[in-house]
């Protein structure tokens, strides 16, 4: 089997098992981090003496995503080479024994080894979910169901960081027993899921040996895949700072409490997911580009409302707007993606996506932190809002360049 063979679902559609073993899979991303946040000041308490631990304290939550952006590109050359279930069964397997590690090590330095483990884990499975879901689904329905799984993953976040506290309410340990769930989903993942059929031979982009369509291209688009990749990394950059700058723009506006913050950053989520779910009903009516051209104006508007904000409600609402359109952008990035990929290279494209996306996770602070430091924290809301506008505008103009 080579980097050369075709993909291809069975025509029979996927069952409720098959969509929910991989909607579930696909909350295993958002595990990865947000359950052990709570947990951290305590951890922190526990290895006070180790070297370094102002540091190594903060890695633990931020070491998986590094993994992440990294090995996804390797994990779906994998996943086109040897095939996706050998390489989603395996990253379950690492992350039960990386995300536990918590929960019995006795040196910071063997949790952080584990956290590594850990983001290895995510790049298999999250990059081996979207192919899958790639493979299964053509068209509307794979609209539909790339929508749901960024509603699950929204969702997620919110049970899970809510867990997370529940349990470090009881010991800091007690977040990492989390990550035991996947023991639960790795039966399913072995039974439920089938091998997409490959056949050897050159790419016709099809899949099938049919002439090539819009779920299956001949060739590949690089300039718009660059796009894709481009508007994944941006989003992220924007997503995350929201997690990093809301709480201390809150507590300028006198709102102290951690509980505020969390409440803002979950309604956030709740949104998101909202907007996912609507993603099938925007692509009946609009183009992707043209779908991405409503999703940045709906941050921008939400950016721009968390900059005026005088209070916990004006906060809230620019919250909520922020979520729809960061809800209805991330089913777009992979669906676009999966109409661009021939599916020989689906594999490889998302590991690209997943690399993009937790690579703007991380500078996002680093692009943040001096802007806040030059304009002040609602200012630089101001200003990322202005520069979404200006994305929006962007693709809006791509659109109206496709459509021709």
């Amino acid at each position: 089997m080579t980097a050369t063979d075709h993909v291809e679902g069975e025509a029979a559609s996927p069952g409720t098992i098959v969509r929910v073993t991989l909607l579930l899979a696909s909350c295993m991303t958002v595990m990865a981090g947000a359950t052990i946040s709570p947990s951290l000041p305590a951890l922190y308490d526990h290895f006070s003496g180790t070297p370094g631990v102002d540091f190594l304290a903060r890695l633990v939550l931020t070491l998986p995503a590094l993994f992440i952006a990294v090995c996804s590109p390797l994990a779906g050359f994998i996943v086109d080479r040897l095939g996706r279930k050998p390489v989603i069964i395996v990253g379950a397997i690492l992350y039960v024994l990386g995300g536990t590690t918590g929960l019995y090590v006795e040196s910071l330095t063997a949790v952080l080894v584990g956290r590594a483990v850990l983001g290895v884990a995510v790049a298999c499975v999250m990059t081996t979910t979207v192919t899958l879901i790639g493979d299964y689904w053509e068209g509307e329905a794979r609209g539909r169901m790339m929508g749901w799984m960024s509603a699950f993953m929204s969702w997620g976040g919110v049970v899970f960081v809510l867990l997370g506290g529940a349990l470090a309410e009881l010991h800091w340990r007690g977040p990492f027993g989390v990550y035991l769930v996947a023991l639960g989903l790795l039966p399913f993942l072995v039974l439920a899921l089938r091998e997409p059929v490959r056949h050897s031979g050159a790419p016709d982009g099809a899949g099938t040996g049919g002439p090539p369509s819009s779920d299956h291209p001949a060739e590949t688009n690089w300039p718009l895949i660059a796009v894709v990749y481009l508007a994944a990394f941006l989003l992220n950059i924007t997503f995350y700072m929201v997690p990093t700058q809301a709480p201390f723009l809150l507590r300028d506006l006198g709102i102290v409490a951690p509980f505020a913050a969390g409440v803002a950053i979950a309604a956030m989520n709740v949104a998101g997911g909202i907007g996912s779910l609507q993603y099938g009903r925007v692509r009946r009516r609009l183009s992707e580009p043209a779908a991405f051209g409503v999703s940045f104006s709906l941050v921008a508007l939400g950016f721009l409302g968390v900059s005026q904000a005088q209070g916990q409600v004006t906060f809230m609402l620019a919250m909520l707007v922020s979520g729809l359109g960061v809800g209805s952008a991330f089913p777009n990035i992979t669906s676009w993606l999966m109409s661009l990929a021939p599916p020989h290279l689906r594999g490889r494209l998302v590991g690209g996506t997943t690399m993009s996306i937790f690579f703007g996770q991380f500078a996002s602070p680093a692009l943040s932190q001096p802007l806040v430091a030059a304009v002040g924290k609602p200012g630089a809301f101001a200003v990322v809002a202005g520069l979404l506008a200006l994305i929006s505008a962007g693709f809006w103009t791509l659109a109206a360049r496709v459509s021709r």
